[in-house]
């Protein structure tokens, strides 16, 4: 079995080698790694901290809190030491994220192989989670979800390993934990989940304590570095999601999303994984452990509405479902080796674990994962901001400030003053009010972005943007209506060949 587990660990790197350079595009005869949008905000940040500019969005300008990974983040401005040219820097993330997937299959195998005593459920295991297509889409796409499940595998490990010899649970499984929310600020739900298990548990408890002080500590680190370089303790994430919209509307984008996430699994994949939770209920102080993550999880995406990429499972749900492979995995496995000899038995549950990953993906993941041909995620999208960036960069002046509705891949290579119009780095938008509710994309406020932003250029057009007469009246638009450009700032722009066009006459005007 573990000659098998290496050979899966081969294929799985190789075939994300071949992923990573399907989501590359060539631009003006040159090859560019790109993460998903999002992340490439993270990269921004992080470039301009390599730089000594601060972690900061805009070179010189306000300090405000636009990252909800901390620590993604300051590796990424690590790679930024390195020399690469900007449209390879994402290529060493992905890389570095494809190693990352390597390790949380070994952890999957070994979490697998200990809540059931037997190798072929930990092969079993790591096959299915490197069959489940959206774990390894996110991951290569750039989401931090890699790291999150990273540092709540490792802890699992840590306390079935110690549940099984019998001994305490250690204290490095809540150092992992901790690493966790230096991550991101949310996997103070992994941290809780596993802690509550502790605490309860008479081999836990004193581990437990100890980490819930580590976690206290580097909390209000996190906390105290908010509010003492940026003003306020948490992100702008927190506010666009959690804060300022209807709490009956987060929570049925929420039961939406969780309903969507249930039926891309196949329902008999979700009657495998609610049994494997049931059969949990039954077993070992390691396994409650793990069906409590499991459900702190899902709980967790259910509260703050889901995701925005509604083509994949939510990013807040994708460290669960592995875990809960190897839960389904372990039940099965202690049926059917009563019920068959041992080689049969081995070779079964493997075969549920191949079953378990294929039947889980479906969608955008599933195409992304398993073809050749098919485009990736937001490819064409991917190669216009790329195209739109580089031109502001070549064909603008580098005091030209540019509003953004995706504010990463653009903003990233046009390296120039950025306005997000959906205010993950604008604290005004993000402390809005509003009546409706998007997870990330809820607010917006064109009379502060025209009014008092007052970009050069505003990319796309969206939200009733082009129904407003202020609008119209600012600005003239480029053909197409690929970006406009403020009335006045025109010669910020240098390319010989553009031509702005104004606006038609309303028919009354005529």
């Amino acid at each position: 079995m573990r000659r098998l587990l290496w050979l899966l660990l081969a294929l799985f790197l190789g075939w994300g080698g071949l992923y990573i350079q399907r989501t590359s595009l060539a631009v003006e005869g040159e090859r560019h790694f790109l993460l998903w949008d999002d992340a490439m905000i993270s990269l921004r940040y992080a470039r301009n901290l390599a730089h000594g500019d601060g972690l900061v969005w805009n070179a010189g300008g306000e300090p405000v809190q636009g990252i909800s990974n901390p620590g993604v983040t300051l590796v990424m401005a690590s790679l930024h030491a390195l020399p690469l040219a900007p449209q390879h820097v994402s290529l060493t993330f992905q890389l570095l994220s494809l190693a990352l997937l390597g390790v949380c299959l070994w952890l999957l195998a070994r979490l697998g192989e200990l809540l059931s005593g037997e190798a072929a459920v930990g092969l079993a295991a790591a096959s299915a989670a490197a069959l489940w297509a959206p774990f390894p889409v996110w991951g290569l796409q750039g989401a931090d979800t890699t790291a999150v499940a990273a540092l709540a595998l490792a802890p699992l490990v840590e306390v079935a390993r110690a549940e099984r010899a019998g001994a305490p649970w250690p204290r490095r499984a809540f150092v992992w934990l901790a690493l966790g929310l230096l991550v991101r600020l949310d996997a103070a739900v992994t941290a809780g989940a596993i802690g509550a298990a502790g605490l309860v548990a008479r081999r836990g408890r004193r581990a437990a304590l100890f980490g819930l002080v580590l976690g206290a500590l580097v909390l209000a680190g996190l906390l105290a570095f908010g509010q003492l370089y940026y003003g306020d303790p948490l992100p702008n994430t927190f506010y666009l999601k959690a804060t300022g919209s209807p709490r009956a509307l987060v929570l049925a984008s929420g039961l939406e999303q969780s309903e969507a996430l249930l039926r891309g699994l196949s329902w008999p994949v979700v009657a495998s994984v609610a049994l494997g939770l049931l059969a949990a209920l039954a077993r070992g102080v390691a396994h409650r452990t793990a069906a409590l993550f499991v459900v702190a999880t899902l709980a967790y995406n259910l509260w703050v509405g889901g995701d925005w990429a509604t083509g994949l499972p939510s990013r807040f749900a994708i460290p669960a479902l592995p875990v809960a492979f190897a839960l389904v995995l372990a039940a099965l496995w202690r049926g059917v080796q009563a019920a068959v000899r041992l080689p049969a038995a081995r070779v079964t549950v493997v075969a549920a674990g191949v079953a378990l990953g294929v039947l889980a993906s479906s969608g955008q993941a599933r195409s992304d994962w398993y073809s050749l041909t098919e485009q990736t995620l937001l490819k064409e999208q991917n190669r216009w901001l790329v195209g739109f960036g580089r031109q502001l960069r070549a064909e603008s002046a580098p005091d030209t400030v540019v509003a953004y509705h995706w504010a990463g891949i653009a903003a990233y290579f046009s390296e120039r003053p950025a306005v997000d119009v959906l205010g993950k780095s604008d604290r005004h938008i993000a402390h809005l009010e509003v009546d409706r509710f998007q997870p990330g994309h809820s607010k917006w406020d064109w009379q502060y972005v025209i009014h008092v932003q007052r970009p050069d250029v505003i990319q796309g057009a969206s939200r009733g943007l082009l129904r407003r007469p202020d609008f119209r009246a600012s600005y003239r638009r480029a053909p197409r209506d690929e970006f406009f450009v403020r009335r006045g700032s025109e010669a910020k722009l240098r390319d010989p060949a553009l031509v702005l066009e104004d606006w038609p006459a309303p028919p009354d005007a005529r």
